[in-house]
């Protein structure tokens, strides 16, 4: 026998899942920009050598005191920046890093072995 059908409540609870959907979506559009922004921060400070303002010696040091985990975590974005053709990084915001990603890849080589 299936349970009592509240109508109320199904309406609620379908509503909260698409609201909760719709959150996550824009929190991935976010992260995408907030990366793209990253990647181009680093790559300004290693061009620039802006880490002789902390007193650093090299772009490596920067590094490791940000990312102590990984340095892996800055090399990414940045990688995928300077793979990109110019007129391709004007518009990586609009069209997100995971689509970014793409073009990077293939223009390395990579699409194949991904």
């Amino acid at each position: 026998m299936p349970p009592k059908f509240n109508r109320r409540r199904a309406l609620f609870v379908l509503g909260k899942i698409d609201e909760i959907l719709a959150w996550e979506q824009r929190k991935e559009t976010e992260r995408d920009t907030k990366f793209v922004e990253l990647g181009r921060y680093l790559c300004e400070v290693r061009a620039g050598q802006y880490w002789r303002l902390e007193g650093l010696k090299c772009f490596d040091e920067v590094l490791e005191r940000r990312f102590p985990g990984s340095r892996r975590e800055a090399y990414y974005p940045m990688s995928i920046l300077e793979h990109l053709p110019p007129h391709a990084r004007k518009q990586l915001k609009e069209l997100g890093w995971a689509k970014g990603l793409e073009p990077a890849e293939v223009r390395r080589g990579r699409a194949n072995s991904v």
